[in-house]
């Protein structure tokens, strides 16, 4: 499907492409030289401009794209995105932008606005017990799943009692693990019994989808992962998933917030970022997600675009295999901070579209706490892989993204090539992301087959432990969970267990800095920066909606 539009496109995006060929070069180049409350409801139906939590800005110039193309009179919206998913199971999700389409089919109780509120979507309010421990929920009603049949209590009850089962691979299943039981009150009523209180809960929810108890009898465990036929209650129907091509939902005329204003959408599978511009230029696509960096001023000056560029919640990092030869010297993971110029990566890859920061947690979350950032010191690098008995350095083998992240590719060149100046001589692998996502998250501490990978972590609850327990906490260690360095400090994991069993926002607070300032000192990342969340669009798409955290709604979306 999307073959013959990567064809059409080719002339600009080998033009494009040697912009990007001459950029990474000249990088290479520099270092080859030298508490809970009632929410507000949320509604489907109300309308709305484009909307962002940072700067949106519409250009208009002489350069322009095509008002119309092949299938232009269709009500098809057409997104361009990176990755191909690893799996279509809502409770299995690793990857926002995935997690983000497949929540149009299947919704959570809660979710979150422009702002990052908590609002109400299948959940009609809920109250808290004065000791917090019992979470009484009321459901709207008069909703239908996709397959016909009602939403109630029983399908949140079922819900999430699979995402607790140990025998389902539920990769957040921490964010929900004060979770003790779900009971049925009333036909549309449920009552969280949690095992303590835990502030950021109903925020936690959200990444939870209530699903059709039915049709999850049709699909089973092996079908859910490549189907989401009748599952959910979203405006718009599973129709098909061509594998490394495409992935296409159908309106669900009955959707309780009202149809949607377009008959389908379409996420088109464009690993390269140049191939995803030039298929929007062309009228291939309506909307990509992360453009080249290199080309936001050109398409800023380009006629029928709009440019989005929002401030997200996604940190990027190399995760460290600490449990591997020379990296389980703390030494050797300083060094490879120290050995990365993290500013230059932002300014000359980048194009100033991310900010290097100085946690594991993002500024904007509860329990952020301020570290000293490793400058950019070659010397200090060598001194301390010396001290360590590494003074001709080694080899590691990093795995490298392609298409998931803002020229992830390119990045991991750069580090390649400072990490090259202190002796160390990484050689990159560039699967694509489903085999990514295996090698990634599926072996354990003795049998992975990389050194470091770049990666990024986008949380969608705005707390710091959603932030430091999945990934850091030892009880986290992979296969099929987040804390794939395999590392290990015992207050860490004390501090973060005292912090999400306490309802005392001051004694959270100095748990979560005591995290924080281990984990920057233990270096099992290396640190890196926090990308901008970038969606160009046709001037014809109108009314989407941006979160902070890389995430974005279509429900108000129309095209003219």
């Amino acid at each position: 499907m999307s073959t013959n539009r990567q064809m059409r496109a080719l002339n600009k995006m080998l033009v494009i492409a040697v912009a990007v060929v001459i950029v990474i070069a000249g990088v290479s180049a520099i270092y080859l030289s030298g508490t809970m409350k009632t929410t507000t409801s949320f509604s489907p139906t109300s309308t709305s401009t484009t909307t962002s939590s940072a700067s949106t800005s519409t250009s208009t110039s002489t350069s322009t794209i095509p008002t119309s193309s092949s299938n232009s009179t269709s009500t098809n919206l057409r997104i361009g995105i990176g990755t191909d998913p690893d799996t279509l199971d809502p409770d299995g999700q690793t990857t926002t932008t995935i997690e983000n389409m497949i929540q149009f089919a299947v919704e959570p109780l809660f979710y979150y606005d422009q702002n990052g509120k908590v609002v109400n979507l299948l959940a009609e309010s809920y109250t808290v017990s004065s000791d917090g421990l019992k979470v009484d929920v009321q459901l709207r009603k008069n909703i239908k799943f996709q397959d016909g049949t009602d939403f109630n209590a029983t399908a949140v009850k079922f819900s999430f009692d699979r995402a607790l089962n140990p025998n389902v691979t539920v990769p957040l299943r921490s964010s929900i693990a004060c979770l003790n039981s779900t009971e049925i009150t009333g036909t549309y009523s449920v009552q969280f019994n949690l095992k303590y209180p835990f502030a950021p809960f109903i925020m936690a929810t959200s990444m939870f989808p209530i699903i059709s108890p039915t049709s999850y009898a049709k699909l089973g465990e092996a079908g859910i992962k490549s189907s989401l036929a009748g599952l959910g209650t979203g405006p718009f129907m599973f129709k098909e998933w061509v594998k490394g091509d495409h992935i296409t939902f159908t309106r669900f005329n009955q959707y309780w917030g009202g149809p949607a204003a377009f008959d389908q959408v379409t996420w088109v599978i464009v690993p390269d970022a140049t191939t995803r511009e030039a298929m929007l230029l062309s009228g291939d696509l309506d909307m990509i997600l992360s453009p080249p960096p290199t080309d936001i001023l050109k398409l800023n000056s380009t006629a029928g675009v709009n440019v989005i560029m929002a401030n997200s919640s996604r940190m990027l990092c190399v995760n460290i295999e600490t449990q591997k030869g020379p990296l389980k010297d703390v030494r050797v993971r300083q060094a490879l901070n120290y050995a990365i110029d993290k500013n230059s990566i932002v300014k000359y890859v980048l194009f100033n579209m991310g900010t290097v920061y100085n946690s594991a947690v993002p500024q904007t979350f509860f329990g952020y706490s301020p570290q000293q950032q490793y400058t950019y010191n070659v010397t200090k690098a060598k001194e301390l892989l010396a001290a360590a008995g590494y003074p001709n350095g080694f080899t590691l083998k990093m795995l490298c993204p392609t298409g998931r992240y803002l020229f992830d590719t390119q990045v991991g060149e750069a580090i390649q090539s400072m990490l090259a100046q202190v002796g160390i001589n990484v050689t990159i692998s560039t699967p694509d992301w489903p085999t990514f996502v295996s090698e990634l998250m599926g072996g354990n501490a003795t049998s992975t087959t990389w050194d470091l990978t770049l990666i990024g972590y986008a949380m969608t609850v705005p707390d710091a432990d959603q932030m430091l327990y999945p990934v850091f906490d030892s009880s986290q260690w992979a296969p099929g969970k987040f804390n794939t360095m395999f590392y290990k400090n015992a207050t860490v994991d004390w501090a973060l267990e005292q912090g999400r069993q306490s309802s005392n926002s001051t004694y959270r607070l100095q748990m979560y800095a005591i995290a924080q300032k281990d984990i920057w000192d233990d270096a099992p990342w290396i640190f890196l920066y926090s990308q901008k969340f970038v969606i160009v669009t046709s001037s014809r798409i109108h009314g989407l909606i941006i979160s902070p955290y890389e995430t974005f709604d279509i429900r108000k979306v129309t095209i003219s």
